[in-house]
């Protein structure tokens, strides 16, 4: 799924957050749909992960370039 959402992210440039929706059934993953906007759990994952992801896509959509840790 995480190369999946990477790919769809460079197909549709998207510069900053995007929020991806699936769902499972019957062992299938559909996409459900796909948002380059901040989903309302960035602040819980930000707080889980402790990166700070506003300020990280903040920075991205000016341009700089952020690398993933994975």
């Amino acid at each position: 799924m995480r190369q999946q959402v990477q790919k769809l992210a460079f197909e549709l440039q998207v510069r900053g957050l995007m929020n991806v929706q699936f769902a499972v059934k019957n062992n299938e993953v559909y996409l459900i749909e796909v948002n380059p906007r901040a989903a309302r759990t960035v602040p819980f994952v930000s707080k889980a992960t402790g990166v700070p992801l506003a300020k990280v896509a903040a920075r991205v959509m000016a341009g700089n370039r952020w690398l993933s840790r994975a």
